[in-house]
C-alpha cells in the first residue's frame, strides 16, 4: 500500500491520549476518527468520584503547548480538568472527528495488520457497522471500565452495602454510617477523608503501606524540584538503556545513590511522621525502600490532613487483609473485627482489552504483568496497530502528547522502526530488566514512572530530535537541577522539530 493511501486511522478512546493522538494526526493531514463508547470525551476525567482531581502541581499535568488558564488552581479538579480536554477538542477541531456513545464491538486484522484493520462499532440502538482502516489506535488506557472488588469469604452474608469508589459520587450516601475503605491507594484515601467529614466511623484497611509523594518537600519546595531533573532520574535504579551519568552514580559513585535515597527517606518520614502506629500497631514506615516502592501502582500524593486524621482517630487505619464478612462486619487478619454498615472497595480496575480478538491476545502475550510493547507503543508481529497511553508516568499528558508525536513521525516516513528481529530483543530486554527489580503489579509492562525522562528521550531520538530541552546561558546546569515539565516539550508536540 502507498505511503499516500496509508493515511486512514481508527482511534479508540476519546481520553488525553486518544485527543493528543488524534490532535497530532489531523494536523498532519491524517484522516481520522474517534470512537467513544462515553457520552462525553474526557475518559476517566468524565465521570470520577467525588472531589477527585489531578496529583501534582498544574504545570505538569497539561498539554504542552496549551496550558491550563492561570486561574486555575494546582492540583486541578476533575470537573474543570474534563472541561479543559474540552476546550482542547474545540480549538484543534477534534470534536467533530469522535462519535460518542459509539462502542466498539470487534476489530479484526486484514492479512495479519499488514492491510490494515476493520474496526466494528455501534452508537446507541443503531445497527454495527464496520469500517476498514489502514492504522488503528488503541488509546482506551491500562484498565477497562470494570472495577475490580475481590472475592471475599462471606460476602453472601453481608448485610450492608458493597461499593466501589467509582460509585462515590456524594459524601452524602455515608453520612451517618460505619464505613470501611479498602485500599491505600489515592482513591482509598480520598474516599476515607470523605467520608470522615459526615461519616459516624471511619476505618481503612489496607495490606501494605506505601511511601507518600509530599506536595512539598519539608512542606516548602514543590516535589518536582526534587524528584522530576535528570539528576534525581539518574539516582534510581538505572534505565535498561541509562546515560553516562547514571551508569557513573552506580558504578564508582553507588554509595551516593543510596545516601541520597536514605536522606529520602528520612525526610518523608518526619514530614509526615510515619511513625505513627495503625490501630492493630504497625507501623506506617514501608517495608520497601523509597527508590523502589516509588514504582509500586498505589504510589501517592495524599491530600492534606489525611495523616492527622489518622493521629485524631478519625480515619482509623489497618494494616491487614480482609478475611471474612459477617451480617454487619468485617474480619481482618489481624483478628480485629471490625462493625460496619458499608464498605468502599478502592480497589481500582480490572484489565480489559476484550474487543481485541485471540490472535492479537496471543501476539502481544498473556503474561500476569501485562504485555510489553516495543517503545511502549506498538508489538513487531502486529502491523499498523499502535498503542497510546500504555506508558504509566507522573507526567502522563506529556507522555501521551509525545508518543502521538513519535506515532505521526513514523506514519510520515520521517524515521523507520528497526529490523524485526532487534525489537523483539528490546522487548525481552525490557522484560527482564523490569522483572529484576520493580515491584510486581498486573500492569508492570506500561509502569515507567520516574524513568519517563529516559523514556522521553528514547522516543525524541528515534526521530531524531535533541532530548535536552533546557535553554539559556545556564542550561547545562538546568539539565541537572531543574525539573522537566510540559512545557520544555511546547515546540516538537507541534511539530517543529529541533
Amino acid at each position: 500500500m502507498s505511503r499516500q493511501r496509508n493515511r486512514k486511522v481508527a482511534v479508540i478512546g476519546a481520553g488525553v491520549a486518544g485527543l493528543a493522538t488524534a490532535r497530532t494526526l489531523l494536523a498532519e493531514g491524517f484522516d481520522c476518527k474517534v470512537y467513544e463508547r462515553a457520552d462525553r470525551l474526557g475518559g476517566v476525567w468524565a465521570d470520577g468520584y467525588v472531589n477527585f482531581g489531578v496529583q501534582v502541581q498544574k504545570r505538569l499535568y497539561e498539554f504542552p503547548d496549551w496550558p491550563l488558564s492561570p486561574d486555575i488552581p494546582d492540583f486541578t479538579p476533575g470537573p474543570v480538568f474534563q472541561n479543559y480536554l474540552e476546550e482542547f477538542a474545540d480549538e484543534f477541531a477534534v470534536r467533530p472527528h469522535i462519535q460518542l456513545s459509539t462502542r466498539v464491538t470487534g476489530i479484526t486484522p486484514e492479512d495479519g495488520g499488514n492491510d490494515g484493520w476493520r474496526v466494528t462499532w455501534q452508537s446507541g440502538k443503531s445497527a454495527k457497522r464496520t469500517e476498514h482502516f489502514d492504522h488503528l489506535v488503541i488509546a482506551t488506557g491500562l484498565y477497562s471500565a470494570k472495577p475490580y472488588i475481590p472475592e471475599i469469604a462471606g460476602r453472601e452474608k453481608f448485610r450492608g452495602e458493597v461499593i466501589h469508589n467509582s460509585q462515590l459520587k456524594s459524601r452524602n450516601i455515608l453520612e451517618g454510617q460505619r464505613i470501611a475503605v479498602i485500599g491505600y491507594g489515592k482513591s482509598a484515601t480520598d474516599a476515607a477523608l470523605e467520608a470522615s467529614a459526615v461519616a459516624k466511623s471511619v476505618h481503612l484497611v489496607f495490606r501494605q503501606t506505601h511511601w507518600p509523594v509530599p506536595r512539598n518537600l519539608a512542606g516548602v519546595v514543590p516535589f518536582k524540584w526534587g524528584m522530576l531533573n535528570r539528576l534525581t532520574a539518574a539516582l534510581i535504579e538505572p534505565h535498561m538503556n541509562a546515560g553516562r551519568l547514571a551508569r557513573t552514580l552506580h558504578g564508582v559513585g553507588k554509595p551516593l545513590p543510596w545516601v541520597f535515597w536514605r536522606a529520602v527517606e528520612l525526610l518523608l518520614i518526619v514530614q509526615f511522621r510515619l511513625w505513627t502506629r495503625t490501630a492493630n500497631g504497625r507501623s506506617l514506615i514501608p517495608d520497601v525502600p523509597v527508590e523502589i516502592g516509588c514504582f509500586n501502582e498505589a504510589t501517592m500524593v495524599p491530600r492534606p490532613g489525611l495523616y492527622d486524621a489518622f493521629r485524631n482517630g478519625s480515619i482509623v487505619p489497618y494494616l491487614a487483609d480482609v478475611t471474612g464478612l459477617a451480617e454487619h462486619a468485617i474480619t481482618l487478619s489481624s483478628g480485629d473485627t471490625l462493625d460496619v454498615d458499608k464498605i468502599v472497595f478502592a480497589t481500582g480496575w480490572q484489565n480489559d482489552h476484550n474487543l481485541l480478538p485471540a490472535e492479537v491476545h496471543d501476539k502481544l502475550g498473556r503474561d500476569d504483568d501485562g504485555f510489553y510493547l516495543y517503545r511502549h507503543i506498538l508489538n513487531p508481529d502486529l502491523p499498523n496497530l499502535y498503542f497510546i497511553g500504555r506508558a504509566s508516568t507522573f507526567l502522563s499528558v506529556l507522555t501521551y502528547s509525545l508518543q502521538a508525536r513519535w506515532l505521526a513521525e513514523l506514519l510520515k516516513g520521517t524515521f523507520s522502526l528497526p529490523a524485526h528481529a532487534e525489537m523483539i530483543d528490546e522487548i525481552a530486554r525490557m522484560k527482564q530488566w523490569k522483572r529484576r527489580w520493580m515491584p510486581f503489579n498486573s500492569s508492570r509492562g506500561a509502569r515507567v514512572l520516574l524513568h519517563q525522562m529516559s523514556y522521553h528521550d528514547e522516543i525524541l531520538r528515534d526521530f531524531g530530535v535533541d532530548p535536552l530541552r533546557k535553554r539559556g546561558l545556564f542550561a547545562p546546569v538546568k539539565e541537572l537541577f531543574a525539573p522537566y515539565q510540559s512545557s520544555d516539550y511546547s515546540d516538537i508536540v507541534t511539530g517543529n522539530l529541533r
